[in-house]
């Protein structure tokens, strides 16, 4: 749903989404922690025993912090090393740190999101006619306001710098936390090259493919946060949840659900798959699908289930989108198994949206936009006739719910393929129909 829109600071670490504030996620003591994702759960036990021996660090100091006090220099250089010994890497270099205020990072975020803008207006008017988002809702404007909120720190992948607000007394429990979550970002990266793989997907608009890196990346840092929090004593974890509960999520709890839902997605379901493959080999399986993912091809249904991963591929489907005057096309792409769900949980509740998506098999959409009017088609096709029969009933309930009267919609099956189509003027809905019915 909310893909490129919620890939802007795509390893931005979202508080909201990585504290004890969030329904979707708990944790608890450090020795065994459960990370609850919509049914697929994952509960850390006995660690594996295999270990991984660090060559030596090439390098002793962190260029670029001479401005803080010598203490704090010497916390940023052991969290760094603290990184390293988590996930099992060395960097190559040392990590750009780059220190900002915190109205410096609050513009830096918004700039971010207003280099995006481009995508706004499109989005904003398919949502407003699936019913996810309020007429009076401004897309900008909301997620601005939830960026500025939530962001403590991000990685940038494009400049390789890490961006944190200056500090001249230390770190809290919670920052230091957030600082192991972006220098493994920064790390990840330097020895993985995840970057440029990411970037790809979200140029070639290879959306489902995008989240499901995505929640690689985000539950890979999420995994290295957690296993630093279980080092914490006692006292430090309740410094740790005691300031957690304390930040305000306001931003984020007021957005609409498929917001909420995407932006924790990468967080929640990402952390759950990266600990079940942890708790097979440690870091083996999660480093080897930074280079596999890309090429599976990767898809949150894969993120969602981690048994399903390079085994449960989906299946391309292909369409020839009609021209429709005075409209462009904005982008063809994948809808995916998350994108079902959180668009079906918003109107229709939780568990219609996981049954109902449970059995996708593969799907193609198109979104056109004429400035004004939206319009969309997606083709879907699940794993049985009956799947795709379960998803036809839900999406049909969901037409009637979400879908104005005064708007055009039709779901139908066609040689066992789904066709949903929406549009803000009828006659440009029945010409995508007509596309794809023969």
């Amino acid at each position: 749903m909310t893909r490129r829109l919620a890939s802007i600071l795509a390893c931005a670490l979202i508080l909201g989404a990585c504290t004890p504030t969030t329904a979707d996620t708990t944790t608890t003591a450090p020795s065994a922690t459960t990370t609850e994702a919509e049914g697929t759960p994952t509960t850390s036990g006995e660690e594996p025993t295999t270990t991984t021996t660090l060559a030596e660090p090439t390098w002793e100091e962190l260029p670029g912090i001479d401005a803080l006090p010598a203490e704090v220099q010497d916390e940023l250089l052991r969290l760094v090393r603290t990184t390293e010994e988590i996930r099992g890497l060395r960097f190559q270099e040392p990590p750009t740190i780059v220190l900002v205020t915190e109205q410096e990072l609050e513009d830096r975020v918004r700039q971010q999101i207003e280099d995006e803008a481009e995508d706004f207006p499109a989005d904003d008017a398919l949502y407003k006619l699936l019913g996810l988002l309020d007429a009076n809702v401004n897309l900008q404007g909301l997620l601005t306001e939830l960026y500025g909120e939530q962001v403590a720190g991000y990685y940038d992948g494009d400049t390789g710098e890490l961006v944190v607000p200056m500090r001249e007394e230390g770190f809290s429990v919670v920052q230091r936390a957030t600082m192991i979550h972006e220098l493994t970002h920064a790390l990840t990266d330097d020895q993985l090259d995840f970057h440029a793989s990411y970037t790809a997907m979200l140029d070639e608009d290879r959306l489902d493919e995008a989240s499901a890196y995505q929640a690689l990346i985000e539950g890979d840092a999420s995994m290295a946060e957690l296993l630093y929090l279980q080092t914490l004593s006692q006292e430090e974890l309740g410094e740790f949840f005691a300031e957690a509960l304390d930040i305000d999520t306001t931003a984020l709890d007021s957005a609409p659900a498929f917001i909420q839902d995407s932006l924790i997605f990468p967080y929640d379901f990402g952390l759950a798959w990266v600990q079940a493959n942890y708790l097979q080999d440690q870091w083996t399986t999660v480093n080897n699908a930074y280079a596999e993912m890309p090429g599976l091809p990767g898809s949150t249904e894969q993120i969602i289930t981690p048994s399903d991963y390079e085994r449960d591929l989906p299946r391309a489907l292909e369409a020839t989108p009609p021209a429709l005057p005075g409209y462009e096309l904005e982008r063809e792409s994948v809808w995916g198994e998350f994108g079902f769900r959180v668009m079906l949980d918003q109107v229709l509740g939780e568990d219609t949206g996981i049954e109902a998506a449970d059995g996708w098999g593969g799907d193609y959409y198109a979104q056109w936009f004429d400035g004004q009017n939206a319009a969309l088609l997606i083709l879907a096709e699940g794993d049985t006739e009956r799947d795709t029969e379960e998803l036809r009933a839900a999406m049909l309930d969901y037409a009637r719910t979400a879908v104005a009267e005064e708007d055009w919609v039709w779901v139908e099956v066609f040689d066992g393929r789904l066709a949903f189509v929406a549009a803000d003027q009828p006659e440009v809905g029945e010409a995508i129909l007509a596309s794809v019915s023969g």
